[in-house]
C-alpha cells in the first residue's frame, strides 16, 4: 500500500554541519512514521547577538535543502507505485519475499540493518526450486524439502530457523492481500532453533576483570562497568549521551542505539517498544560515571570548550563522535585476552556476554524475574525466563535451600 508522505521539512544538523530532511507519514496500523536524510547542503550556525543576546537565524542553503527534499520525496513516491501492484500469485517466491522485504523498509517498520539481514536469508532462496516457484503454486512438501536441503548443505540451526520465519511471514501478507487462498506454511512445523548456553562470568571472574580495568574515567572502562551493572547492550552504551543520564535522581533513559546498515553505524530509535526503558543505577555505577564526566570535562576545558549535554558518554570529549560498537569489541577481545578471562561454557566471553552476567547475577542474587526483564528491555518476563532458565533453577534451589532451613527449625 502506497504510503501517504507529508510535504516533509528541513531543519540544522549541527552535528554533521548540514541541512537534514525529513518525511512523515501514518502507517496501516495509525502510527505516526517519520524518515530522515542529510543532505549534502551545508548549514551555519545560528548568530547570537554578545550584547542583547538576539538570536538571528542563519537559513543559508534552506533553500537549496528544500529542493533536495522535494526530489527526495518523488523518489520515494515513485518507489511506493513501483512497489504496489507489481507481485501476484506469479511471481516467484524469491521475487516475492525480496518485494516484501523492501516494503518493510520503504515503510519505516524495520531498520535498514534489519532488512540487510532479511536479505541474506532470502538469498538462500536463489536456484531453489522452491525460489523459483510462483507463490500460488508452492506446497507444503516444497518448503520441507528446501528446509532439509538447507540442513544438508551444512546450514546451521538458527539460520534455518531464521529463514522460515522470513518466508511464512511474507506468505501472511500474501494470504492477507488475496495472492494465495491459503498458506502453505501451515502445513509445516518451525524447525527447532538451537539455543546457546548462556557464557557468563562467575564472581571470581568478575572481581579478576575489575583489577584488570584499572582506572574507570576512560571510555573503555566507563563501556564495560555499564553492561556490567545495567545489562545495556553494546549499541545502546555506545549511543548513551550525558542528557540520557539523570545523575541526581540515578537514571538512565535508553533512548538511542547505533545500529549497523550498508556497512555503517547510524544513530536510531530502539526496535522495540521495551527496549526504550528507564534503568536506576546505584553508587558503584555514580563513582564511575562522576569519574568519566570528570574526565571529559577536563578534555573540553583543556580545549577551551564549554560542556555540551549531547556529548556520548563513551565517546570523544573533544570532538564529539560517538565510540563504534565495533571498535569497542575489537577493544575488548584484547582485554579478554590480557585479563585471560573465561565464561562459563569455557570460552573466552563476548562483550555481549556482560550483560548475561547482569542477568545471571541479578536472577542468582533474588531479584525477582520481572523487573530483571524490564531493566533487560526484554518484550516480556518469558523470554526472560527462557533465556536464563539456568540462573532461575540455582536460584530457586537456594530458596528452596533456606526455606527448608527456616521451616526445619526445633527438629531434632
Amino acid at each position: 500500500m502506497p504510503r501517504n508522505l507529508s510535504n516533509g521539512f528541513v531543519f540544522k544538523d549541527e552535528r554533521s554541519g548540514h541541512w537534514r530532511a525529513a518525511i512523515s507519514w501514518q502507517d496501516e496500523d495509525g502510527r505516526q512514521r517519520r524518515m530522515t536524510r542529510n543532505t549534502p547542503v551545508a548549514c551555519y550556525p545560528d548568530r547570537v547577538s554578545r550584547k542583547t543576546g538576539k538570536v538571528t537565524r542563519d537559513n543559508r542553503g534552506k533553500g537549496a535543502a528544500e529542493d533536495f527534499l522535494r526530489e527526495w520525496r518523488d523518489e520515494e513516491v515513485r518507489k511506493d507505485e513501483e512497489l504496489s501492484g507489481t507481485v501476484s500469485c506469479e511471481t516467484p517466491v524469491y521475487r516475492y519475499v525480496l518485494d516484501y522485504i523492501d516494503m518493510k523498509e520503504s515503510t519505516g517498520n524495520i531498520l535498514a540493518s534489519t532488512a540487510d539481514g532479511y536479505r541474506w536469508y532470502a538469498k538462500h532462496l536463489l536456484g531453489t526450486e522452491l525460489g523459483k516457484t510462483p507463490v500460488g503454486q508452492v506446497t507444503a512438501r516444497q518448503i520441507q524439502e528446501f528446509e532439509r536441503d538447507m540442513v544438508q548443505d551444512g546450514y546451521g540451526g538458527n539460520t534455518v530457523s531464521h529463514t522460515h520465519v522470513l518466508l511464512k511471514t511474507a506468505f501472511i501478507r500474501a494470504r492477507r492481500l488475496g495472492d494465495i487462498p491459503s498458506n502453505p506454511f501451515d502445513l509445516v512445523d518451525a524447525p527447532k532453533r538451537p539455543t546457546k548456553p548462556i557464557n557468563s562470568l562467575d564472581a571470581a571472574s568478575v572481581r579478576q576483570l575489575n583489577q584488570t580495568l584499572g582506572s574507570v574515567a576512560d571510555p573503555f572502562s566507563t563501556a564495560v562497568l555499564l553492561a556490567l551493572m545495567t545489562g545495556m547492550r553494546q549499541g545502546e552504551i555506545c549511543a548513551l549521551r550525558w542528557q540520557d543520564v539523570d545523575r541526581v535522581s540515578r537514571k538512565i533513559r535508553v533512548s538511542h542505539a547505533l545500529t549497523r546498515a550498508n556497512g555503517t553505524f547510524a544513530l536510531s530509535t530502539p526496535k522495540t517498544r521495551s527496549s526504550a526503558r528507564t534503568i536506576p543505577y546505584g553508587d558503584e555505577l555514580a563513582r564511575v560515571l562522576e569519574a568519566r564526566a570528570r574526565a571529559m570535562h577536563g578534555e573540553r576545558e583543556a580545549m577551551g570548550l564549554d560542556w555540551d549535554e549531547g556529548l556520548f558518554v563513551v565517546g570523544s570529549a573533544v570532538t564529539g563522535a560517538w565510540k563504534s560498537p565495533m571498535a569497542l569489541g575489537q577493544e575488548w577481545r584484547a582485554f579478554v585476552r590480557v585479563a585471560r578471562l573465561v565464561g562459563s561454557q569455557g570460552e573466552p566471553p563476548r562483550f555481549h556476554d556482560l550483560r548475561h552476567t547482569f542477568a545471571t547475577m541479578a536472577i542468582g542474587s533474588g531479584v525477582d524475574v520481572k523487573t530483571v526483564s524490564a531493566i533487560l528491555g526484554h518484550s516480556n518476563a518469558a523470554m526472560t525466563l527462557n533465556v536464563y532458565a539456568d540462573a532461575l533453577a540455582d536460584s530457586k534451589k537456594v530458596s528452596m535451600d533456606l526455606m527448608g532451613r527456616i521451616m526445619s527449625a526445633g527438629l531434632s
